[in-house]
């Protein structure tokens, strides 16, 4: 594997978060290899363009003024460790909720997502918005 630039990777990073806020889920989902997989909290990944895009529409509905910032990056080789906060409102309770979590990427040559394990803390969710929104992948 050839070494990948690393500023290339911040600008990917930068522009998936603005991708989120967007609300543009095939954005999201062209961010990802062919075969890409994303999970959620340690469940069961979901594979390729159409889930991926699906499980993006699912939070939009969930928040409609969704916004995500990158926080923070590290890199090492073909991995990178994302940090990220969201923010807006939930679409059952109105209450406002302002959530951190984190990406754990291994990315392509071409550098696309060839998996994503995406991490944050339901119960601070929850605590937030209500049990209704602890759920959310």
């Amino acid at each position: 594997m050839r070494a990948l630039d690393k500023d290339k990777i911040v600008t990917l990073a930068n522009n998936y978060a603005k991708a989120w806020t967007a609300h543009d889920g095939a954005a999201i989902a062209g961010f990802y290899d062919e075969d890409g997989r994303a999970s959620v909290n340690g469940e069961k990944p979901l594979k390729g363009a159409a889930a991926i895009a699906d499980m993006t529409t699912a939070l939009f509905e969930m928040f409609a003024d969704l916004h995500m910032m990158c926080d923070d990056i590290r890199i090492s080789g073909h991995n990178a460790v994302v940090t990220w906060t969201f923010y807006g409102h939930h679409a059952e309770t109105a209450k406002f909720a302002k959530i951190s979590g984190w990406e754990e990427w291994t990315l392509t040559d071409d550098l696309k997502i060839a998996s994503s394990r995406r991490f944050y803390d339901p119960e601070d969710l929850a605590e937030q918005c209500g049990e209704a929104a602890a759920q959310m992948n």
